[in-house]
């Protein structure tokens, strides 16, 4: 399956209550975002959907990791990663800004494509500075420098 279609859920077809979705993000989907500057990794994420008349209520919960640089000897490392968060879907005809944590679609759309919204967790979910939690591990002669 392309990329660009792996992560939607069509919701027309779904019954009122609760649905549960699964996805799991690997390499081609950080190859796709140049700026999340992740190499590789392993990402599983459970969606809860709620669906309601009005509008859908997502659960997200990420957990898995990626592969870093560190910033302190320029070595990779498997950095563990969580998020959990929660997205809510409201239909509207007008064109309205989304925030953080409401989205506006027309009424007439049948899907939600959430391969962005799973980009912006994970991108929260990476620390700033990004070193091996062993000081151990690395590159010796970079530390040493």
């Amino acid at each position: 399956m392309r990329i660009e279609n792996q992560y939607i859920i069509q919701y027309t077809g779904l019954k009122e209550g609760v649905h549960h979705f699964e996805f799991s993000i690997e390499k081609p989907f950080f190859d796709s975002f140049e700026y999340l500057e992740v190499p590789d990794g392993k990402v599983e994420v459970q969606v809860e959907l709620t669906r309601k008349v009005h509008f859908l209520d997502l659960g997200i919960s990420l957990a898995g990791s990626m592969m870093v640089q560190c910033d302190r000897c320029l070595g990779y490392f498997d950095l563990p990663v969580s998020y959990s968060g929660h997205l809510m879907v409201k239909f509207s005809e007008d064109s309205k800004e989304p925030d953080d944590e409401v989205i506006f679609l027309h009424p007439e759309e049948q899907q939600i494509d959430l391969k962005h919204y799973f980009y912006e967790c994970i991108s929260l979910s990476i620390p700033m500075r990004k070193v091996h939690p062993d000081l151990e591990s690395g590159n010796p002669d970079v530390i040493r420098k």
